[in-house]
């Protein structure tokens, strides 16, 4: 009886290492990946001032390389995250999904109205939100799991 306490320690400091680790290989980030993500978003969403079928092909070819790009993420870390948990880091890749949203819709609508050089603030906007929500995705991220230690 005397070693069920000692064994259920070693169990829970198991566990707590195993969660560590995880969180580290999640949260230790890179720039190089921030850039490529940012980059393959300001493609989609100026891709949209292109007339039909260019635009269809930014957002599949946007889709695709976002798609490779996260399987590379995951066999390099060996951890496959989609950015929809936990909770608070939900709310970040929610946003900018919606911000996405909002400015591919400017994008389609510039492209339209015959205003192509919108692509490129469009783009850029893109950019720049992806790159900061990333970064802030990865801040939200380590917070809220170390918080649940």
């Amino acid at each position: 009886m005397s070693d069920e306490p000692e064994n259920y320690e070693a169990q829970l400091a198991q566990i707590r290492a195993s969660k560590n680790f995880v969180r580290d290989r999640v949260a230790a980030g890179s720039w190089r990946y921030d850039i490529v993500y940012s980059s393959i978003a300001a493609v989609i969403v100026a891709g949209q001032v292109a007339p039909a079928p260019f635009n269809v092909l930014a957002s599949g070819c946007g889709a695709l390389a976002f798609g490779l790009l996260w399987r590379g993420w995951a066999d390099k870390t060996g951890v496959s995250v989609t950015g929809l948990s936990p909770k608070r880091a939900r709310w970040v890749a929610l946003a900018l999904g919606a911000l996405f949203a909002v400015l591919m819709l400017a994008a389609f609508y510039a492209g339209r109205w015959g205003e192509p050089l919108w692509a490129l603030p469009l783009g850029v906007i893109a950019f720049v939100a992806a790159l900061g929500c990333s970064r802030l995705w990865l801040r939200v991220y380590r917070a809220e799991t170390e918080a649940g230690e």
